[in-house]
Parts: structure tokens; sequence; C-alpha cells
């Protein structure tokens, strides 16, 4: 295929059917069972024509993986920014990353059939991990600098420790009969409740007698 044709929004409108068809196969009944005659179907193309855009269905299960990463990370952008606060940009981050509907097409790839897209599933996984530790930080760093969340937090470790929280919670999004199950969403609220609680920076009155007993400890000593 000539580089130009693939710059063209013609083509990239192709593809991008392509790849919409095929996570759709993928979700609905796996890799190994997913022909490219259905994806070709499903996209209103023929089968010469995915093999030239992909090559081989290994190849477009990967760019469906890849594809469905790179969604992931535009509706967490978009969450972080549409948020007036950032407690609500916590809450709302969580709700994507617990979203039900990409549950089918990611238990699909990452299924034991699936064994020819995960090569390279751990790059791409620890690259969207990194990415999501430094917006992590940036938030934290954004609710300190609004005074919403506590100023001595350990940016680093908190970052660490929220992430690991909401990786734990994601854990439903692979297992259909996870051993705790804590994806509906009273566990949204309390899982965002306790989050935000731990962060949210004293009132000022509540501050202030803090440090008023601090003192008088160190006085005491």
């Amino acid at each position: 295929m000539d580089p130009r044709e693939s710059r063209s929004p013609h083509v990239a409108q192709r593809r991008l059917r392509i790849l919409t068809a095929a996570a759709q196969c993928f979700a609905k009944s796996g890799f190994a069972r997913t022909r490219i005659d259905d994806v070709a179907a499903g996209a209103g193309v023929s089968r010469a024509l995915v093999y030239n855009h992909f090559g081989s269905k290994e190849e477009l299960a990967r760019r469906v993986r890849d594809h469905m990463l790179d969604e992931w990370t535009s509706a967490v952008d978009h969450a972080l920014e549409e948020s007036a606060s950032a407690s609500a940009a916590l809450a709302a981050w969580l709700r994507v990353n617990l979203a039900e509907y990409r549950r089918p097409l990611l238990t699909a790839l990452v299924a034991a059939d699936a064994a020819p897209v995960l090569v390279d599933w751990d790059v791409a996984a620890t690259r969207a991990m990194e990415d999501w530790r430094a917006k992590l930080e940036a938030l934290l760093q954004r609710g300190i600098a609004s005074g919403e969340f506590r100023a001595d937090l350990d940016v680093p470790s908190t970052a660490e420790v929220v992430r690991a929280m909401q990786v734990g919670m994601m854990q439903h999004l692979l297992d259909d009969k996870p051993y705790l199950d804590v994806s509906g969403e009273r566990h949204l609220r309390a899982a965002t409740e306790l989050l935000v609680a731990g962060l949210r920076a004293a009132p000022a009155s509540v501050q202030r007698h803090a440090e008023r007993a601090a003192g008088e400890r160190s006085r005491t000593k």
C-alpha cells in the first residue's frame, strides 16, 4: 500500500470500521472462533481488504487491543478535563475504569486462546500504567494546589496506592465470577467517598485545632 494512501481520511475511516467490526466479533465470539470473513462482513469490506490492511488475524487483534487502550486513555482524559474539581475528576476516572461495556472485549483479548495477542501485552500494559501513574500524580497536585486535597500528601506514594486500589476494583473486568465483586454503583460511590475523604484537606477550623494540639503536646514534652 502507498504510505500516502494510508494517511487519507477515507483509508483511516475504513481501518477504523474494520477495527470496530473486529472488536465486536472478538467480544462476541472470542479470538479463536472469530473469522476474518465475519470481520469483513461486519465492516462491509472484502476479506482481502482486511488482510491488506492488517496482514493476519493476530495483527488485527493486536491493533484492536491498542485501539481499545487508546480509547480508554481518551475517555480518562475527557473525564479529567470535564470535571470541575479534583474530587469529581477522581470519581469520573474510577467510573471510566469500571465501565462494563469494555468487559467482553478485554476478557476476550486476555483469554488463553488469544495467546498470539498477548506476545507484547506486557509492553502495552506497562506503557498504559506509566501514563496512568503520571496523570494520577498530576491530579493529586491539582487538588493540592486548589486547596481541595491535603498539602502534606506524599504524592508519588499516594498515586501508587490509588492506582493499586483501582486495579483491584477493575479485576471484575477480567473475571466473570470474581472472588469479590465490587463493580456495582454502590461500590463505586463507596470507593469514591473513601478515596476523597482520605485526600481531602481539613477545614480551616479543624486544621487550626490540630496545630494548637500539636503545639501543646510539644510544650509538655
